[in-house]
């Protein structure tokens, strides 16, 4: 590498390194149409880290804990629990407390009790690929302590030590039809900043996004509720630790608000993208110092 080209290098790396702290001073929600897959059931190696609801079960059910059949690959930076003996608890399972910050990660009624359920093994329901290649009949997470046509946050999870700046997330709606299928006419996505332990209570800087193919909110489109499976995909960045993101979906008449489960994928920082530029300067000024002389021998022997 020569001089000049090592300066340039310096330079690029300096800016691409403070842009993180920049990047932090505001959470951003974007819904993306590129990377979303509508009418798309495989969803092999499409990201590193998912969470399914009631997948691949062999007897239908209705009304089934949250954590029923589910397939779980999420990273540790991450708190989601969908275990029952986590209602009305905190993160530890043993102290009383019945927000959906801490604990149990779904809606919880209001003594802390009962929470939100599963549906699986319906014949109506798609088969769909998750990101590790098994295939099964899919599943739904509903908020059974809702009300049919209604707008619920039923889904938070908190974001813990270690996340990356920014996040691809897709969440998977329209996996089914016919008897038990909740179908839905909105899907949301935000994140926003707590007060942090022991409640994480508070919302600030909150910034939320929306599906809107065309223009329009997903039940009035005809790809969004076809009964074909599709991953939408948000963009989340300024991501902080005791974040909150919060899965909002909007369910249409007669059904309750619901998900199939969702896919996330780091996005790299600008810190480390600045590492591989530097790295591949590096290489190519290494491979003109090998391959240089090389050729200069060639052509004068």
């Amino acid at each position: 590498m020569n001089r000049k080209s090592r300066l340039f290098a310096i330079i690029v790396f300096q800016i691409l390194l403070s842009a993180p702290t920049a990047l932090r001073a505001a959470h951003l929600a974007v819904w993306d149409p590129a990377t979303s897959l509508v009418d798309t059931t495989n969803y092999n190696n499409l990201g590193p880290y998912y969470w399914f609801a009631n997948f691949a079960n062999s007897s239908a059910v209705t009304g089934a804990s949250a954590d029923n059949h589910e397939v779980r690959q999420l990273p540790n930076w991450i708190h989601y629990e969908t275990r029952s003996a986590f209602i009305g608890k905190d993160d530890s399972g043993t102290i009383s407390d019945n927000t959906s910050r801490t604990g149990f990660s779904l809606v919880e009624n209001a003594s802390g009790t009962v929470g939100d359920t599963s549906i699986g093994g319906q014949a109506g329901f798609n088969s769909v690929t998750l990101p590790n290649g098994s295939t099964g009949t899919s599943g739904e997470i509903t908020d059974s302590l809702s009300v049919t046509g209604n707008t619920s946050s039923f889904l938070e999870f908190r974001i813990l030590a270690g996340a990356p700046d920014s996040f691809r997330i897709w969440v998977v709606t329209d996996n089914g039809a016919g008897a038990n299928f909740q179908d839905q006419s909105r899907l949301r996505v935000s994140i926003r900043g707590t007060a942090g332990a022991p409640l994480y209570a508070g919302d600030l800087d909150v910034a939320e996004a929306e599906v809107l193919p065309n223009g329009l909110r997903i039940g009035q489109t005809p790809t969004g509720h076809d009964g074909t499976a599709d991953a939408w995909s948000f963009l989340l960045s300024g991501v902080t630790t005791d974040d909150v993101v919060i899965i909002r979906p909007t369910s249409a008449t007669g059904s309750l608000p619901a998900i199939s489960g969702f896919i996330i994928a780091p996005v790299p920082e600008p810190s480390s993208i600045a590492m591989l530029a530097l790295g591949a300067i590096g290489c190519g000024g290494f491979r003109r110092r090998e391959v240089g002389p090389r050729l200069w021998n060639t052509v004068t022997h």
